[in-house]
């Protein structure tokens, strides 16, 4: 922990103590006793569960990371859950201001939910606006541009899915009780982080209790040298109680929180030398009531969901300056799915009502709120044996009241549609268009004043395009796609003197990735280029970075191999970055290439049974670089620069699943 111990809150103490034990407890006792009893049915078969909060599978050309994926990853934060994915990056080594880029462009121009819970992302442009703990993932969907229309308002640019594991996904077969303790050190940062879950299931309810905590010291660079305000200071809790009637419906409550506590940059999210970091407290409370039946018929599968998410930054100081900010946002969704010969064709209603309260040197005072309604239909249909198709529209009714009192009202309509198309028995094309209404969101909270000007506010509007191909043949794949996005009349974050003022972003590029399977393991890599624009220029100042960013070049590989034998996985994942001189003439500066190479070994003892003890190096060559998606890549400004990545980070880990 950063903090003295005087400083830090007794509760805080409290809650990692009570991780820390639980874990060390669950650990030693399954390390002291030997693989001496067997389930009372090995053969048991439990289907796996239907979660009436999933999304459909992404549409070709998308990111989905499934369970497997992050089992193998193991990932810290939400940064490691993409690495290995092109087009999808996260800026910010801190994860207080880890962002998602999606083809470079920032994620508030994105539909994001959690467990159907819509996220506002609307405190402070330095603050991360998907911020995630991935301890409990249980699947990950990125819709990059095209995005259908059950998705959510506003898939500008795309839209993602996060989904989280219930009690019943750590319920062995069989079984009533199950969960996990885990322990992890590392190195960099001196630190500990636990992990406890506990699932229990009794007849037709089941339940979920989930917390972490990670502590540590600010990490050190490659050069060794100590990158203040970045000292892990997270918890997290996450609650779920679910229930399944004998006609296949279940209703779920599910609670999560999120706190980071610490020492700071005044802008979190890259380094001011002139000013000194502070005391910033952030915290992120969702609610859920989610409905569906889990034994749908053609013409009934309903899912239904009522959620409430508001985030709070609280003492957050730069220099003189306060900023307070807090966000709010109830939103809801109604769907039903009907089966055809055809396909499915899925339709309903949505709604967001966010709430912004905040400012500079005035917290508290300014506030702003809007009301978004929608109606829309997708269709999923198979038109042959080689043609498919996913076509979809929405309408979408906007309201905004201004802090000075402001009533503006407007409306939309978005479509969309996707084509696959098998030419042969081993290539499959794809492609897909659409236009997208970005209705009349709030401004950040943070940055509310008295100056703001409604007049002449407009909706965004995005227009995507992609097309590309897939090619399959044995344990070999390949999907390649070309992209363009364009986002007009964007929103400016951080200047909200000027509500009017719209930027318009185009980002345009390709992605192509290839894996081959050999059985006990697989070789993964990708290539991705983004080209963005704003308003045909260069985003060449740091407030550019919070519509697009200059992502370049980038190539990815991953290599993993199992020794079923032995228990043991091993593999590595590798990131390099190609140099890029686009902004030399605006901030006499290049963006530097870097290699960032990581390994890991995983070992599963056969007389311990549900024990793994993991071992990763990350950055093994302890380079010293600052992440393409980190801001103030492109300030030309001597005391404005990026915050480094963490050098050379060993971290050791033991989990028990029980």
């Amino acid at each position: 922990m950063s903090q003295h111990l005087s400083d830090a809150p007794f509760t805080a103490y409290t809650f990692k103590g009570a991780l820390l034990a639980g874990c060390a407890l669950m650990i030693m006792a399954g390390a002291a006793h030997a693989q001496d009893t067997q389930k009372e049915d090995e053969n048991a078969i439990l289907l796996a569960p239907i979660s009436i909060d999933a999304k459909a599978d992404v549409i070709t050309g998308g990111v989905q990371v499934d369970a497997d994926d992050l089992e193998r990853i193991d990932p810290v934060d939400i940064k490691d859950v993409f690495r290995q994915e092109p087009g999808v990056h996260v800026g910010a080594p801190v994860s207080i201001a880890q962002k998602v880029y999606v083809n470079g462009i920032e994620d508030t121009n994105l539909s994001v939910d959690i467990d159907g819970a819509r996220q506002a992302n609307k405190t402070y442009h330095h603050i991360g606006t998907t911020i995630i703990d991935p301890g409990l993932l249980k699947s990950v969907k990125v819709e990059t541009g095209v995005a259908p229309a059950d998705a959510g308002p506003a898939a500008l640019g795309g839209s993602m899915s996060v989904e989280t594991k219930e009690g019943r996904d750590l319920v062995p077969a069989g079984e009533n009780f199950g969960g996990f303790g885990k322990i992890a050190y590392n190195s960099n940062t001196k630190g500990f982080s636990e992990d406890l879950a506990l699932g229990a299931r009794y007849d037709n309810v089941d339940l979920l209790f989930y917390g972490s905590n990670t502590g540590g010291q600010a990490y050190k660079d490659g050069d060794g040298n100590k990158v203040n305000g970045t000292s892990p200071e997270a918890y997290n809790a996450l609650f779920k109680i679910g229930a399944t009637g004998s006609t296949g419906y279940r209703l779920k409550f599910s609670a999560n929180y999120f706190e980071d506590d610490g020492i700071r940059s005044a802008r979190p999210n890259f380094v001011v030398s002139t000013q000194l970091p502070s005391h910033t407290m952030y915290d992120r409370t969702n609610v859920t009531l989610s409905f569906g039946d889990e034994t749908p018929s053609d013409m009934w599968d309903p899912k239904a969901s009522l959620s409430y998410t508001k985030a709070d930054l609280t003492d957050h100081r730069q220099n003189s300056i306060t900023i307070v900010a807090h966000v709010e946002t109830l939103n809801g969704k109604f769907s039903n799915t009907f089966t055809t010969d055809m396909g499915k064709i899925t339709t309903g209603v949505d709604f967001y009502n966010d709430k912004g309260t905040g400012g500079y040197n005035a917290p508290g005072f300014y506030t702003e709120e809007n009301l978004n309604i929608g109606g829309f239909t997708q269709a999923r249909l198979d038109l042959s044996e080689s043609l498919r198709a996913s076509i979809g529209g929405r309408y979408d009714f906007a309201r905004l009241k201004g802090n000075d009192g402001t009533d503006l009202n407007d409306s939309g309509f978005s479509a969309n549609a996707n084509i696959e198309y098998d030419l042969t028995s081993q290539v499959m094309g794809y492609g897909g268009i659409s236009t997208v209404y970005g209705g009349l969101p709030i401004a950040e909270a943070g940055t509310q004043t008295n100056a703001s000007s409604y007049e002449g506010i407009e909706a965004a509007r995005a227009k995507n395009f992609k097309v590309g191909a897939v090619y399959e043949i044995d344990q070999f794949s390949v999907d390649g796609n070309w992209f363009w996005t364009e986002i007009n009349n964007a929103p400016i974050l951080g200047d909200p003197s000027f509500r009017h003022t719209h930027r318009d972003i185009n980002s345009r590029g390709f992605n192509i990735s290839g894996k081959y399977n050999y059985g006990d393991g697989f070789v993964k890599a990708g290539f991705s280029r983004s080209t963005v624009r704003l308003d045909s220029g260069l985003p060449n100042t740091t407030a550019d970075s919070y519509t697009g960013t200059l992502m370049g070049d980038m190539m990815n590989l991953e290599v993993s191999h199992t020794l079923p034998e032995y228990g043991v996985r091993l593999g590595t994942t590798n990131e390099y970055a190609f140099s890029n001189d686009d902004i030399r003439v605006q901030t006499g500066k290049s963006l530097p290439s870097y290699l960032v190479s990581n390994i890991y070994g995983e070992w599963m003892p056969e007389d311990v049974e549900g024990l793994t003890l993991r071992l990763d190096v990350k950055n093994l060559f302890d380079a010293t670089y600052a992440d393409r998606a980190n801001a103030a890549y492109d300030h030309a400004a001597a005391f404005v620069y990026e915050l480094n990545d963490p050098g050379r980070s060993v971290i050791l880990t033991a989990k028990l699943d029980f």
